[in-house]
């Protein structure tokens, strides 16, 4: 650690006394050359500190101008020597040996590379030239190698890690310093000269055309090219990009190079310029290209090149932002404001899909809400666009603070732009582009008081359904008094659970009228009495109806016994009866119930109120006490006469002052009992003898009785 703290001291040291760079370069690599190796297990230390050392040598002699490239070249091999060094004596350390000199290794890696990365002189022009990247840096195939096997394989690696970074020309000129052959390298050279052109599929070095000649033979099939790769649909009969394919699922390291050259290829072709000409283009420029070329399927093209070209999410975000603030303001021009009115949102579909082409949507976003700043004034329908796409952005990926300054920014838009000028079309986009209802009942109260609340139920402007919701709960919070509204609205979106409950409510008010005075002032004034009366019918009717139609089927049982018990009413009013049956207390339900003179009363009073009455008590008075067998009668039509009702009704009689009467029912009462046991013992029980011996003599119920009896 001192040691590469006292390096890098000298080389700041340089840098403030403005120090000669040839006299540096020389110190540092005199110093490299002196390195000394304490022991065995300091030798990998030793070659990181002599990598560093060169490298900073190298740095130094990059600056001075009239160094030539023959040196540089050098400097690096040198460093590539001690990379390849490096690398097979932490393969061995790997294998093995000593965990304390791996640990120690592992620890001074860091610090060393990290320092040598950044004097790190690989990308300078003047190294990366042309050159490096034709078929000519091949010529070397056969030549004679320079490296043990484990070197080869360090080196192997190494150059695979360069490929897989994209530093091809590196990998070139490491393969030319030490005539190393390396397929994929090969492979991805090839793939660049394919595609510029610089070569035919005719005039491919051999090991690549026995390669290509192979994939023809396997099915096209099992080709692993990811469909994202390509920028266009290509042309089955383009050998190039036939050739390109095969070159990149042949390919193991590089291979997203060689995704960047196929994918630069497509775009020259689509944009009809050279291979060269679109690869010498900043990407950023490229990018901004496709975007700005409104063709349908530019999203999938920039998708392709921004994952290939392995843009950063900050450069897409920023690209993609002014690409739609530029559509937006465009637009906004062309065709004015009121275009929004009856399009709700449907424009920021296709900038949400420019906005998805970053994969950080919450920094397109943020940088959607920074161009608003830059927005005219006047161009009210840009900014009201802006604020609903990047909402919709942090949507995406559920960003509160993001969201709460959309929220803040919209209402200010609102009371102090789009209100005063009257932009109602633009309110409603706001609204409903934005979606969040219950944060923005401001709009409503607005559209409400400006007669303009009727646009919102157009069903165009809510494909989910959850305007409609909001709209509704807005009427019940905010205008419970207003059932006009609320009818309306449902009536617009089909709401048939809404329009019962609406209908439903109001018929309750009528009751709730009737009910507020007592029921014999009511009485004084029959006719009003009867109004109210069919108003709340024609409601519970109503309601009835709209339950149904949405398959609320309890709810539209409940709404037709009210209509019934309504209609009951009035049939007693008609009639010049008192009887009050509407607004009855649960407790004063079974006095009633046992009032009424025939049973399908009873049963409409019941089901009305969802009271289930001691039925064997009401048979008792209806029966044994006024004798009305009709009403028997009527019961027995409609529900079954149990035994254990005759039981019921037998106990009662005995809890009451016999009469001579009420005997005489109950042993008529007993003529109905299906049940021959339960009628002989009843009978028995009240000493009807004269029935039970008749019930004993008769030739069909005889038998039975006797046998149960036995038993």
């Amino acid at each position: 650690q001192t040691r590469i703290e006292f390096w890098k001291k000298c080389n700041d040291n340089f840098v403030k006394n403005s120090i000669s760079s040839k006299a540096a370069s020389d110190f540092f690599f005199n110093q490299a050359n002196t390195v000394f190796e304490s022991s065995a297990h300091e030798k990998v230390n030793s070659i990181m500190e002599r990598h560093l050392l060169l490298t900073l040598a190298g740095h130094w002699l990059a600056k001075n101008d009239s160094v030539s490239l023959h040196k540089l070249e050098e400097m690096e091999k040198q460093i590539w020597i001690c990379r390849i060094a490096r690398q097979t004596l932490s393969t061995d350390e790997g294998s093995g040996k000593s965990r304390f000199s791996s640990h120690v290794v592992a620890n001074r890696d860091l610090t060393f590379d990290n320092l040598a990365k950044e004097f790190s002189f690989s990308k300078l022009p003047a190294l990366n030239a042309p050159k490096y990247l034709k078929l000519e840096a091949l010529a070397f195939r056969e030549s004679q190698q320079t490296l043990t096997k484990d070197e080869e394989e360090s080196l192997k690696f190494l150059i695979g890690r360069l490929l897989d970074e994209g530093s091809v020309h590196e990998a070139s000129r490491v393969c030319q310093y030490f005539h190393f052959y390396n397929r994929d390298v090969s492979v991805v050279l090839h793939c660049r000269a394919l595609a510029s052109g610089e070569t035919e599929l005719d005039k491919l070095h051999t090991d690549i055309q026995t390669l290509l000649v192979a994939r023809e033979k396997t099915s096209e099939s099992t080709s692993s090219l990811e469909d994202w790769t390509h920028i266009v649909a290509s042309s089955p009969d383009d050998e190039v990009v036939i050739s390109l394919k095969a070159l990149i699922d042949e390919c193991i390291h590089g291979r997203n190079y060689c995704r960047q050259v196929l994918c630069l290829y497509e775009l020259s072709k689509e944009l009809n310029c050279s291979y060269d000409e679109m690869s010498a283009h900043d990407p950023e420029k490229v990018l901004r290209a496709i975007l700005s070329s409104h063709q349908p399927d530019r999203c999938r093209k920039a998708q392709a090149f921004i994952t290939t070209q392995r843009l950063q999410p900050e450069t897409v975000a920023e690209l993609v932002a002014e690409e739609i603030m530029q559509e937006l303001s465009a637009s906004s021009e062309r065709k004015g404001s009121q275009k929004h009115v009856l399009n709700p949102a449907a424009e920021s579909q296709a900038f949400l899909q420019l906005a998805k082409l970053c994969q950080d949507h919450t920094l397109v976003g943020m940088k959607l809400l920074d161009k608003i700043s830059s927005v005219p004034r006047g161009e009210l329908s840009c900014i009201t666009e802006l604020l609903i796409l990047a909402h919709n952005c942090f949507s995406l990926t559920c960003h509160m603070e993001g969201i709460t300054r959309v929220l803040q920014a919209a209402r200010l838009l609102t009371d102090e732009h789009l209100a005063p000028n009257e932009e109602y079309g633009l309110v409603v986009l706001l609204l409903t582009g934005i979606g969040r209802y219950n944060e923005m009942t401001y709009i409503f109260e607005l559209l409400h008081e400006k007669h303009y609340f009727e646009v919102l139920m157009r069903k165009k402007l809510d494909p989910s359904g959850t305007l409609k919701t909001a709209l509704l709960d807005y009427i019940k919070r905010c205008r419970p008094g207003d059932s006009e509204k609320h009818n309306m609205i449902a009536l617009c979106f089909s709401m048939c659970r809404e329009i019962g409950e609406n209908h439903e409510a109001a018929a309750c008010i009528q009751l709730k009228l009737i009910e507020s005075q007592p029921w014999e002032e009511s009485l004084r004034d029959v006719a009003n009495l009867k109004k109210l009366l069919m108003k709340a019918l024609t409601l519970f009717i109503d309601a009835a109806e709209s339950y149904s139609k949405d398959s609320c089927v309890r709810q539209s049982l409940r709404c037709s016994r009210l209509t019934k018990l309504i209609t009951l009413q009035l049939h007693f009013l008609n009639a010049g009866q008192s009887t009050m049956l509407i607004n009855l207390s649960r407790q004063n339900l079974m006095d009633s119930i046992m009032s009424l003179p025939r049973f399908y009363q009873a049963v409409i009073v019941a089901e009305a109120y969802e009271f289930v009455p001691d039925w064997a008590e009401v048979l008792y008075q209806q029966v044994i006490t006024k004798g009305d067998f009709a009403y028997l009668e009527e019961f027995k039509q409609q529900r079954p006469l149990k035994p254990s009702i005759f039981e019921e009704i037998a106990k009662k009689v005995k809890q009451h002052p016999p009469t001579d009467a009420a005997l005489k029912n109950l042993k008529k009462l007993l003529t109905y009992c299906e049940d021959i046991y339960t009628y002989y013992r009843l009978a028995y029980d009240n000493k009807f003898y004269d029935v039970v011996n008749t019930l004993l003599k008769d030739a069909q119920t005889g038998c039975c009785l006797n046998d149960m009896l036995s038993n």
